[in-house]
């Protein structure tokens, strides 16, 4: 390859077979009916993502992670090309506790927040988070009131702008030189 060759990439969304239907999710137990006798009998945990129309109806969804019995990872970025490549304009994410129980933990609320920050850029909401349990018992996030819908304040002043990050990459590069 030529030292002034960059390889191109792209990303493409890949349709797989339905498994949710038109209807509308209006509220955690529509979104239960929906999802529920899927969500319920994994033995790992797995954290979804469902894109929605502005009008509830779900566009897709997408299998953001496959953890451990009682883990599961997702990030932001990982969410996010979905939602942008479906053009949705908001979202409810979804995972499984295997072991039944409904309590949220520390992390999942993390990956609520860092989800919510991240979508709230985009324009985009966070209608809820759901936990599912066994027969399809659930925990609504939003529902017990753990986090309501974002308000979107942006910094109006020059000096109040942070490019600091936590990944100091473009520092040590700046210090090397």
């Amino acid at each position: 390859m030529n030292q002034y060759e960059m390889e191109r990439v792209s990303i493409r969304m890949v349709k797989e077979p339905p498994l949710i239907s038109e209807e509308p999710i209006t509220s955690p137990e529509s979104a239960i009916n929906l999802l529920g006798d899927y969500l319920q009998d994994f033995d790992r945990e797995l954290m979804i993502l469902v894109n929605l129309r502005s009008d509830g109806k779900p566009i897709n969804m997408n299998i953001m992670s496959i953890g451990t019995v009682n883990a599961s990872y997702a990030v932001p970025r990982e969410a996010l090309k979905t939602s942008i490549l479906s053009n949705a304009c908001n979202v409810i994410l979804f995972h499984n506790h295997p072991s039944g129980s409904l309590t949220p933990s520390e992390d999942d609320i993390k990956t609520t927040d860092k989800m919510i920050k991240a979508y709230n850029m985009l324009g985009i909401t966070v209608l809820d988070h759901i936990i599912v349990g066994t027969n399809k018992d659930f925990f609504s996030l939003r529902e017990r009131r753990i986090f309501d819908l974002p308000c979107r304040d942006y910094c109006t002043k020059l000096e109040e702008l942070d490019f600091r990050q936590k990944n100091s990459r473009i520092k040590d590069r700046e210090d090397s030189r």
